[in-house]
């Protein structure tokens, strides 16, 4: 993940337009205000914006599961193969890649929350379209890329405007616990609504679930259309965390750092970026192919034992998630963050060794492990980069994770096919593990 500093002061936090380039920390919570650990992490629903938000998403988050559900059914009950859902997941999965980057500089010049409202309110027209196509009768594979292909294009633009937006509504204290909240709905959210989406399907059509699909979309559009967030909101997030916002600049102050400069300069943002890519590779082939191939081979574990897997990892995630909420007031996040990414790399090297519920278990751990590094560490970056970089950034390291997906598949299915899924566990771990130690090894990121 990423952070900014200047080079020339590696163990601490440089933040832009501060006057005469001082170091100014982020923010601190001031002790008179120190609450209970619970009631810190349920304080964000005091903010209207933050309920609005959080019950939007996690509406639409439950759609996003029977969108997930309902189109490989609908393919191949209208007898398509495997292959035309494959490439209707390539028609999708492209221009969401794409449009990451593309999202990030729309959300710095609109604003996250416009940009959000935009996508979600064209998404419930299309997957509108989709359900309409799917009662109707049989939907030619043209029509379904067609749709899929504007679907992923909203989605990337989505993603970092939903990344970017939180620090336009709530102080800097209470970020972690509202990244907490959203990283333990949307796990929380895609459980339940796995669950439905079988139901619904087995039920009815999978045109019904994509006219669900696309209510939420509709209910998630209202709630961002209630949020008001006032053009200020971005200048004094901006001026309390130090950074600079383009229309804050007033005289006798440096001008806004560009997003080239900050990329050069921020060694801590190349560093997150290098375990960004390194994470992603490694988790793409190894979630997508070893995992399945493990466990209907020599785990013989089955559809239920698979199913038993990635539950537990979903749990774990939502348990990390809830715990990461209540760690805002640890000190050195930067190197707890890392450390608990570490334990991950060992759980997930670990898998192989035993049965299905030994693996469920480690898992589990990777799982809590996991949501504890990406809440932390997505604080981080909120409190510190300039707001008016922050979708670009956001976008930046999306566009890292998403981008080694398809070599990591591909790879990942040639080593599987050749050495057999066992080996690739603590191959993987192994280089996510020396990644990390490479992230313990800066101080930037260390004693953050």
């Amino acid at each position: 993940m990423s952070t900014s500093s200047e080079a020339e002061k590696m163990a601490e936090i440089a933040l832009p337009n501060t006057p005469n380039g001082s170091i100014k920390p982020p923010p601190e919570i001031p002790s008179g205000e120190e609450k209970a650990a619970l009631g810190g992490m349920l304080r964000p629903f005091r903010v209207r914006n933050f309920s609005l938000l959080f019950g939007g998403q996690t509406i639409s988050t439950m759609g996003d599961a029977l969108y997930a559900v309902a189109l490989p059914w609908l393919i191949l009950n209208n007898g398509g193969s495997a292959q035309d859902l494959g490439i209707v997941l390539t028609a999708y999965g492209i221009p969401r890649v794409g449009c990451v980057l593309l999202g990030g500089w729309l959300s710095d010049r609109l604003r996250p929350r416009r940009l959000m409202l935009i996508a979600d309110s064209v998404r419930a027209l299309l997957v509108g379209m989709l359900a309409a196509l799917a009662l109707r009768g049989h939907p030619s594979l043209w029509e379904l890329c067609a749709v899929a292909v504007l679907l992923g294009a909203f989605q990337g633009a989505f993603l970092p405007a939903s990344m970017a937006i939180l620090p336009d509504i709530l102080k800097n204290e209470d970020l972690q616990a509202g990244n907490a909240l959203n990283f333990a709905s949307t796990q929380g959210s895609t459980l339940v609504g796995s669950a439905l989406a079988g139901i619904v399907v087995a039920s009815l059509t999978s045109g019904t679930a994509f006219a669900l699909d696309a209510l939420t979309f509709v209910v998630s559009a209202l709630s961002l259309a209630l949020m008001r967030v006032p053009k200020a909101a971005g200048r004094e997030r901006a001026e309390s965390a130090g950074g600079d916002d383009p229309s804050t600049t007033t005289q006798g102050q440096e001008a806004p750092i560009t997003f080239g400069r900050f990329l050069r300069t921020s060694r801590l943002i190349q560093i997150s970026l290098v375990v960004s890519v390194a994470a992603n590779f490694c988790f793409g082939g190894l979630m997508e192919v070893a995992l399945p191939t493990l466990v209907h081979g020599p785990m013989n574990g089955g559809a239920n034992g698979y199913g038993v897997i990635l539950a537990a990892f979903g749990a774990g995630a939502l348990v990390g998630g809830l715990i990461a909420g209540t760690l805002s007031k640890l000190k050195r996040k930067g190197l707890v963050a890392i450390l608990t990414a570490l334990v991950m790399a060992i759980s997930m090297a670990l898998i192989p060794y035993g049965g299905v519920f030994t693996a469920a278990a480690w898992m589990l751990i990777a799982g809590i492990s996991n949501s504890i590094t990406n809440v932390i560490l997505m604080t981080v970056i909120q409190v510190i980069i300039p707001r008016h970089l922050m979708g670009r950034i956001m976008g930046i390291l999306l566009f890292a994770s998403f981008g080694t997906y398809p070599i990591s598949v591909a790879l990942g299915g040639v080593l599987t096919n050749h050495f057999g899924p066992v080996i690739l566990f603590p191959f993987s771990g192994l280089i996510l593990g020396l990644t990390i130690l490479f992230g313990i090894s800066q101080r930037e990121l260390r004693e953050l």
